[in-house]
């Protein structure tokens, strides 16, 4: 982790989200322009602004234009750097959160207002980027149904084949929906389903 988060790495940090809007939409439950040093906080505001009325990021031009400050391209950015940002952001965010909360409990405290110190100094100890970003469906799916498998059991579905399509059957508490062409049912196929089981 660095230790110093001057104007120039928060500068790199708003470079490196106009460049790569996922990693903007990563910080978004943390991102505060007020964490920004004061040269830099009319263009964290206006970027936040942007993505919340537009749903997209501002060009580079949009933020000069709009607040003079010029931000820069950065070639050659792989994983490692985004990953690098989202370390060093979340330390970031969390550092100014948590010095902003002490300077506002000396007030409180000072007033005998003690009551939302605790609060304030626990949330900003506790900010952290959202891990989970859901399930990638498309990522290694016959892991992920092997999965399902194993903690949730099959039931068979009454058909050989299907069951093995299906790793061993429905998985129980799920609700399965089956669609095909017109005219790809036959009369057999019909009195098949019909006389299939139900499953709790």
């Amino acid at each position: 982790m660095l230790k110093d988060y001057g104007p120039e790495v928060q500068k790199i940090f708003l470079e490196m989200m106009l460049q790569d809007a996922q990693s903007y939409i990563r910080v978004q439950n943390i991102y505060n322009p007020e964490n920004f040093d004061r040269t830099l906080r009319p263009a964290a505001e206006f970027i936040k602004d942007h993505c919340d009325r537009h749903k997209t990021m501002p060009e580079r031009t949009q933020v000069s234009a709009t607040t003079g400050l010029r931000l820069e391209h950065i070639p050659d950015l792989n994983e490692g750097h985004f990953d690098w940002f989202l370390e060093e952001f979340e330390a970031f965010t969390r550092r100014q959160e948590l010095e902003r909360a002490i300077l506002k409990s000396a007030d409180l405290l000072e007033k005998g207002n003690f009551d939302p110190v605790e609060k304030l100094i626990k949330d900003a100890v506790q900010i952290s980027l959202t891990r989970d970003m859901g399930t990638d469906y498309f990522a290694d799916p016959r892991a992920r149904l092997m999965s399902l498998k194993s903690n949730n059991g099959q039931n068979s579905t009454g058909w050989p084949a299907l069951d093995k399509l299906l790793y061993g059957g429905f998985n129980r508490g799920e609700l399965q929906i089956f669609a095909g062409g017109s005219g790809c049912v036959t009369e057999d196929t019909l009195v098949e389903i019909i006389d299939l089981p139900i499953i709790d």
